[in-house]
Parts: C-alpha cells; sequence; structure tokens
C-alpha cells in the first residue's frame, strides 16, 4: 500500500484522540446508555435537521467539483440520501418533537458553530476540505452509532424509538459505504493539493465542532 492510498487511514489513526473524545460527549454518552431525555432529544432534531442541509451543501460543493464518474457517484449518492431519506425523516418528526420558537432560537445559535467551522473549511480548502471534514463527521457517526447498536439490551429498549431509528440509519451498508467512500477519496489526495497538517487541521476542526455543537442540545 502506497502512502497516498492509506491516507485516510493514517489520518484516522493521527485523531484517535479526537475521535474519542468527539465520541465521549454528552449527548452521545446518554443516547447510547439509553438515558437521553426527551426535550434533549428534541432540541437535537432540530440542530441536526438544520445541519443535514450544511450537509448538502457541502456534498453539492464535492460534486461540483469533481471531475469524473468515479469521484462524483459515490458523493452523489450520499447528497441523494441526504435529501431524501435524511430529510423524510426529520419531516415526519416535526410535530411529535416540538421546540418552542424562542428555545429552537437558542438551540440553533449555540450549535451553529459546526455549520460555521464545516463552511468555512471548504471555502479555504475547497473540495480536499469538503472531503476530509466530512470524512471526520461520518466517521463519528459510524462509530457511535455502531457501539450504540452493540449496546446491552437494557440499554436499547430504553431509547425513544425515533432514536433508534436514525441509530439504524446509521448503521445500515448504504451509510458505511459513504463513510469508505469518503476514505477513498481522501486516500487519493496528493500531498501537493493538502499535506498531512492541513488534513488534520480540518479533520479535527471539525470534530471539536460537533462536541460544542452536541453539547447545545443542553438546555
Amino acid at each position: 500500500m502506497t502512502h497516498a492510498q492509506g491516507r485516510s487511514a493514517a489520518l484516522v489513526a493521527r485523531q484517535a484522540g479526537a475521535l474519542d473524545a468527539a465520541c465521549g460527549c454528552r449527548f452521545i454518552r446518554d443516547a447510547v446508555g439509553g438515558t437521553l431525555s426527551d426535550d434533549d432529544f428534541a432540541r437535537y432534531l432540530l440542530i441536526e435537521e438544520s445541519f443535514v442541509l450544511t450537509a448538502a451543501r457541502v456534498l453539492g460543493r464535492v460534486v461540483w467539483d469533481s471531475t469524473t464518474w468515479e469521484t462524483l457517484l459515490p458523493s452523489a449518492r450520499s447528497l441523494t440520501n441526504l435529501v431524501t431519506d435524511q430529510r423524510s425523516y426529520f419531516g415526519a418528526l416535526r410535530d411529535r418533537w416540538p421546540v418552542s420558537e424562542d428555545e429552537a432560537t437558542r438551540t440553533a445559535a449555540r450549535a451553529a458553530v459546526l455549520s460555521d467551522v464545516v463552511l468555512a473549511q471548504v471555502r479555504e480548502g475547497g473540495r480536499p476540505a469538503a472531503v476530509t471534514g466530512m470524512l471526520a463527521a461520518e466517521t463519528m457517526y459510524a462509530r457511535w452509532c455502531t457501539a450504540a447498536a452493540a449496546a446491552p439490551q437494557a440499554a436499547r429498549s430504553r431509547r425513544q424509538p425515533d432514536l433508534q431509528a436514525w441509530i439504524d440509519l446509521h448503521t445500515q451498508p448504504e451509510f458505511l459505504g459513504q463513510v469508505t467512500a469518503l476514505e477513498a477519496d481522501v486516500d487519493r489526495l496528493g500531498e501537493d493539493v493538502a499535506d498531512d497538517g492541513d488534513l488534520d487541521r480540518w479533520f479535527a476542526g471539525v470534530l471539536e465542532a460537533e462536541i460544542a455543537f452536541h453539547d447545545a442540545v443542553r438546555s
């Protein structure tokens, strides 16, 4: 395996501590353990739906900057998933998990850091920053949702069914295949396009923002 082919694996290994910290934030501990409150879950749905729009914009940039079918199609499929399945998931839950207007405004303001960081990175670093930042976010979700799926039955039985459905969505082959496609995209990045310092900065920056984002569900 050449260095270029293994850049994503090396990046994830270097950022193991940051991934552990992100997957250890209170929201994820509660979601995995089945102790997430209804109010926190309602606020999470609000901000996560908003970030799905940001992720769709980022993947749109990746598609725009892709010059071959090989590099375009995986991101196009991921984008399609965001604007269909995930958008439908949130749309079906808005009435079931309401958040007051004032609380929604406060929560959204606290959570805005993630979109701000991701979009700023894409403006600065273009497609390489986009795929690296998305790899950080999706690796984090694959990791904690897989852990949640393997949690003891007692924890799984305490979860809100709608939360369990969200976890299940992120343990399916379709989603895990999207993570694999992002890894391949990062593997193809030449060091003349983005050096290891760039990759580390983008990856770690998104994970740090993810912690603040998930902490925003706390009232």
